[in-house]
């Protein structure tokens, strides 16, 4: 079977035309290049290019390091730890297993088996699944998908993944539940997914859907092993990029009053984010639609802790029908008594809870629990929140690729622009993960140093 990134790969080239060359245009001496971002995406760059001996200089908007990585500990119990930012590592997640590997990082096991609360009453796991029929056709899509040839794939690209399941046979039934299933790996109803973003995901990830391991101590300590490589020097916070401008073979950077040249520019920003930023010479057209088209998922986390682990199973996750789509047991084997549940809320319902004050919040959504365990509400200690379609620097927590666009609107975003090169989640085969992030970032830099 041709595998994602093997497809997307020949996919991207075909997009690209001839080979993107900068290594030529460099002027005797050290290298160098500008960053922009310092999450993820931004740090591996950096990372990959101070090793190669490359000048290096990482510009970031936030004064924080680590992007859409923000691990979280609650005031109230400050020894136990969630994530209100990117969550899970894949077992197929090569690059993040090697990399925290080489910082020493331990990944724990973070999966899980899910709980179904549905018109207020739960189901336990392995007492609730789709129709014979619907897995039946899952199954056989399953396996046409790896046979499936260019043409094919880009057919499926053109519908969405609700009516791609509807006309396998998936009933009325079938289909709400699997868009409680898959609301949170993309931000929205499956309705406005492309199908072919939504089964290359299923058909090639773990049985867990990459959803396997978390790192011990919190992700952010990856961000922080690599920025201490890269160097604090090299990395300057609270600089927000307006302007890129390319003149006689140098691509200066500029945000504010202060700007920083160098032979070649990663940017990493959301795609969403471009449009913020002047480009001399301009971004292409094409590009700069492609940018504002792209839209990024709609995604309120919420960890409330609690007094007690009502759920009592430690590998406690739950699928609902209320106000949050997910629940998941974030302290998972972290000791003491206390624990943790995050919620995820997409779409419309987490603008819902983004409007919201924090108060509220907890109300609704401990509330939403009390068919599980009628103390939810009086359990509850705390809440700690991040809407990330309210954030500034990203308007959404990881791009949703809608009808027609991964293979229309992806290619034309991956394009270099003169000598910047443009990286992130949203251009990453591994799209919505952290593994994205740092492969994409990785690959614009080696894209350099050839």
């Amino acid at each position: 079977m041709l595998s994602r990134r093997e497809f997307i790969k020949g996919a991207g080239a075909f997009a690209l035309g001839a080979p993107f060359i900068i290594g030529r245009g460099f002027r005797p001496g050290t290298p160098s290049c500008v960053v922009i971002g310092a999450g993820l995406s931004g740090l591996a760059a950096a990372y990959t290019l101070t090793n190669a001996g490359w000048k290096v200089q990482v510009v970031e908007g936030r004064n924080r390091i680590g992007g859409r990585v923000l691990t979280h500990r609650m005031p109230e119990s400050p020894g136990l730890i969630c994530e209100l930012g990117a969550e899970w590592v894949g077992a197929s997640h090569e690059r993040i297993h090697d990399l925290c590997k080489s910082f020493g990082i331990e990944l724990h096991d973070h999966r899980f088996k899910a709980t179904l609360l549905r018109d207020g009453a739960i189901v336990q796991p392995g007492d609730w699944r789709f129709t014979p029929g619907a897995e039946a056709a899952f199954e056989k899509l399953r396996k046409e998908y790896g046979k499936y040839n260019d043409r094919q794939r880009r057919r499926m690209d053109e519908i969405d993944w609700w009516t791609c399941l509807e006309r396998i046979g998936f009933t009325e039934e079938d289909l709400r539940l699997r868009d409680l299933f898959d609301s949170t790996d993309f931000g929205e109803s499956i309705r406005h997914v492309s199908a072919y973003a939504a089964a290359s995901e299923y058909f090639e990830s773990s049985p867990d859907n990459e959803m396997d391991f978390k790192m011990a101590g919190g992700n952010s300590r990856l961000t922080e092993e690599l920025a201490a490589r890269v160097g604090g020097d090299a990395i300057m916070m609270g600089k927000k990029v307006d302007a890129i401008v390319q003149r006689r073979g140098k691509v200066t950077v500029h945000a504010g009053s202060q700007s920083w040249s160098a032979d070649a520019c990663i940017c990493t920003v959301p795609s969403r984010m471009l449009d913020a930023i002047r480009f001399d010479p301009p971004l292409p057209a094409a590009q700069a639609e492609a940018a504002r088209s792209l839209q990024f998922a709609r995604i309120v986390k919420s960890s409330v802790l609690y007094s007690e682990r009502f759920w009592r199973a430690e590998n406690f996750s739950l699928l609902s029908d209320v106000t949050s789509h997910y629940y998941f047991h974030s302290t998972k084997d972290q000791q003491g008594s206390e624990g943790i549940l995050t919620s995820y809320a997409i779409g419309e319902k987490a603008d819902v809870l983004a409007a919201q004050s924090d108060a509220r919040r907890l109300d609704l959504i401990t509330r939403d629990l009390v068919p599980l365990d009628r103390r939810a509400p009086e359990l509850a200690r705390g809440i700690a929140t991040y809407a990330w379609q309210r954030d500034p620097f990203t308007e959404g927590a990881y791009a949703l690729y809608r009808p027609g666009q991964w293979f229309g609107v992806r290619p034309i975003l991956q394009r270099p622009h003169g000598k910047v090169l443009f990286a992130g989640e949203h251009l990453a085969d591994w799209q919505g993960f952290m593994e994205g992030a740092v492969v994409t970032g990785e690959d614009a830099a080696k894209e350099l140093m050839d």
